[in-house]
C-alpha cells in the first residue's frame, strides 16, 4: 500500500491524502514540465502516465502512442483528451473508450471510474438520503488498495476530489 493511501479514511475521503498534490497511483516520473498548454484550449493540463493511455485509448489508437510525455486536457468545450507538446497527434474523445467527465455532462459518466460512482447514481442518493456516501466507500477502498485511478481515471488520478467537488455542487442544488 502507497504511505498517502494508509492515512485514515475520513482524510482520505476527504482528498487529503495526497502528497504534494500528487496521487500515489502516479509511479512515472518523467522530466518533462509538470503542466503544458493544450494546443487546442489553450488549458493548462496536467502531464499523465502513459500507462492510463495504454488503458483508455480504443484499441485501434493504441499504436499510435508516441514515445512522449502526454499531458490530460480539462476543458469542457475541447474535443482533446490527450496531447503532447512534442510533434505528434493528439488523442480526442473520439478515440477513449470511456466517457471522459471532464467532457461529458450525462448522468451515465462516472465521476468514479474504479467503483462506479456516476453522476446519475450520486445524484439520486442525494435525492434519496440527503447526503452522499460515495467518498466514504471510495475511500475505503483506495485503504484497501483496490483502485486502479491511475488506469480507469481519464486524469490517471484519485477521482475523490471531482467526487467531494460534485456531491457539493449536487447538494447545494437539492438544499438550496
Amino acid at each position: 500500500m502507497n504511505s498517502c493511501c494508509a492515512l485514515p479514511v475520513e482524510v482520505i475521503a476527504a482528498d487529503q491524502h495526497k502528497i504534494n498534490d500528487d496521487c500515489c497511483l502516479v509511479t512515472e516520473k518523467t522530466s518533462a514540465p509538470a503542466r503544458a498548454e493544450c494546443p487546442i484550449s489553450k488549458t493548462s493540463s496536467r502531464k499523465v502516465q502513459r500507462k492510463t493511455l495504454e488503458h483508455l485509448l480504443k484499441p485501434e489508437k493504441i499504436a499510435a502512442i508516441q514515445n512522449v510525455q502526454y499531458y490530460y486536457c480539462t476543458a469542457p468545450d475541447c474535443n482533446v483528451v490527450y496531447f503532447s507538446n512534442e510533434n505528434v497527434p493528439h488523442f480526442t474523445v473520439e478515440d477513449v473508450s470511456v466517457k471522459v467527465l471532464s467532457k461529458d455532462n450525462g448522468d451515465d459518466v462516472n465521476v468514479c471510474y474504479c467503483f462506479n460512482w456516476t453522476r446519475g447514481r450520486i445524484k439520486e442518493e442525494i435525492a434519496q438520503t440527503g447526503k452522499s456516501s460515495a467518498s466514504l466507500q471510495i475511500a475505503r477502498e483506495v485503504k484497501a488498495g483496490t483502485c486502479s485511478c491511475d488506469i480507469k481515471n481519464p486524469k490517471g488520478e484519485c477521482c475523490l476530489g471531482d467526487v467531494n467537488s460534485f456531491v457539493k455542487t449536487v447538494s447545494l442544488k437539492e438544499n438550496g
